[in-house]
């Protein structure tokens, strides 16, 4: 047996052995596709595109920038109200281990009493220890100070005081008002410098005088000087 007639037997040989495996495959390519059996559920994602952003945003595993973002917006709050707290609360004078604060939010000229030219300044005064007590309290406890001033006689008169632990009571009471409750000014005193520290913080912002005043008013009766 020749080259060529030993590869042609090896080719039918192989032929024969592939047989098999064509026929196996040509019926799998004509078999009809398996049908899904009627019971079967087909699941389908019916939930909107903005639902799984808001799923998102609720994930307690929240990024690095949200939390950033988050941290800067609390910062921003509490910034706001410390400053609001501080441009109401007016910083004066330290005293006596108190720390002594103008309410420049409720600090008003009024008519004063029996008079229709005389104008006063109604005042209040918060008064923080600078050293808490010795036995710890929450909220911090401190001293609110009721004062009327008369510029044109530098006088005060004192009304009330309030021990306070949080928000102040509105039901107080207080001495009513007395034009022989006015108290003329010692140089060097607590009063002087309570007057002088509250009639600085009213100039600067430009409440030195009530409303109306006029010149000759104030020159008639802070500086005595008749026109």
């Amino acid at each position: 047996m020749n080259k060529w007639q030993k590869w042609a037997a090896a080719g039918v040989v192989a032929v024969i052995w592939c047989m098999p495996l064509w026929g196996q495959a040509a019926e799998e390519i004509g078999a009809e596709p398996e049908e899904i059996p009627a019971n079967t559920e087909i699941k389908t994602d019916t939930s909107r595109a903005d639902d799984w952003f808001s799923k998102q945003d609720s994930s307690e595993e929240k990024g690095a920038l949200a939390k950033a973002l988050e941290k800067k917006r609390q910062q921003n709050g509490q910034g706001a109200e410390a400053q609001s707290k501080k441009e109401r609360y007016v910083f004066l004078l330290e005293d006596n281990g108190f720390a002594y604060y103008l309410d420049s939010q409720n600090a008003r000229w009024r008519d004063i009493p029996y008079s229709e030219s005389e104008k006063i300044l109604d005042v209040w005064i918060r008064l923080v220890k600078l050293e808490p007590d010795e036995e710890y309290s929450y909220p911090q406890k401190y001293f609110l100070e009721h004062y009327y001033l008369r510029p044109k006689t530098q006088q005060i008169q004192f009304l009330s005081e309030l021990e306070v632990a949080g928000r102040p009571d509105n039901a107080i009471k207080e001495r009513p008002y007395s034009v022989h409750n006015w108290e003329n000014i010692v140089s060097g005193s607590l009063e002087d410098e309570i007057y002088h520290s509250v009639m600085k913080v009213m100039k600067k912002k430009n409440q030195f005088w009530p409303a109306h005043t006029s010149v000759r008013d104030v020159l008639e009766d802070v500086f005595r000087i008749s026109l």
